[in-house]
């Protein structure tokens, strides 16, 4: 406690020299000749009090500044998330997709990287033979990886990873790290009824851009749209297939 504090205590609790009463003795016994600092200079209890209160004030002007200043970046947060959810989902195409989520990303958060990973060996991405189709077409953008390695990165959990500096070597980017000069990196799980079918990879030049402790919630949001929207995708990619086979045994038996 300030000295300032401590006056403004004991003014405001007396009862406290019920248990000094020897304090409370000495105090009395105070001449104002003992009294080193002349009385013009010195702030009454009035004056303390006065100067207490106009430095809460000045506090809480600052928390209250602080507090627009996080809520106005809460609200441009949002605005971008809003509107790559709105993008992702009404992707019809995976490439398309992929291509226009990294774009996003980039321009919007201001992230440099961004890599989607998807795991071949689940089977709803086998049926469709989605690396076979994609890996060559989204080559830097799309990249399969089995479950094994994937559970690695996130240790059985189903939450993101962040790493504030990347000093041996990045486990998602591979030797394109060094390249790109990619210092700080996130990985934030793609989860489809309840298990990791994906992560998206994002990685930034300057250290501790991401660090243990960041607000996560919205990039967990924006995997679990990416989520939907790849089952979105599928379904329609399913219903093309099927309705070009119905058509290719229709001409076949006129």
């Amino acid at each position: 406690m300030t000295k300032d504090e401590i006056a403004v205590y004991l003014n405001d609790h007396l009862e406290f020299f019920n248990n000094y009463p020897e304090l409370l003795g000495k105090i009395k016994s105070i001449t104002n000749q003992d009294i080193p600092i002349c009385k013009s200079n010195t702030l009454g209890m009035t004056g303390r009090l006065i100067k207490r209160a106009n430095e809460d004030k000045e506090k809480l002007q600052s928390k209250l500044e602080w507090f627009v200043e996080v809520a106005r970046a809460n609200k441009v947060i949002h605005q971008h998330l809003f509107e790559i959810e709105r993008l992702i989902l009404k992707s019809t195409q995976l490439d398309q997709m992929v291509k226009q989520l990294g774009e996003a990303i980039t321009l919007r958060f201001k992230i440099p990287y961004a890599l989607l990973y998807l795991v071949d060996d689940a089977d709803h991405y086998m049926e469709h033979k989605l690396e076979e189709r994609f890996s060559k077409k989204l080559e830097g953008l799309l990249t399969f990886t089995d479950r094994i390695t994937i559970n690695t990165w996130f240790k059985g959990g189903l939450k993101p990873v962040l790493t504030s500096e990347i000093k041996t070597g990045s486990k998602v980017f591979g030797k394109e790290w060094e390249l790109k000069n990619i210092k700080s990196e996130c990985i934030i799980p793609i989860i489809n009824r309840g298990d990791i079918c994906g992560a998206i990879a994002l990685g930034a030049t300057k250290p501790r851009h991401f660090h243990k402790g960041l607000q996560t919630e919205y990039l967990e949001r924006m995997a679990d749209r990416l989520a939907i929207a790849i089952d979105n995708i599928l379904l329609i990619d399913r219903l093309q297939i099927e309705n070009s086979n119905i058509s290719k045994d229709k001409r076949i038996s006129a």
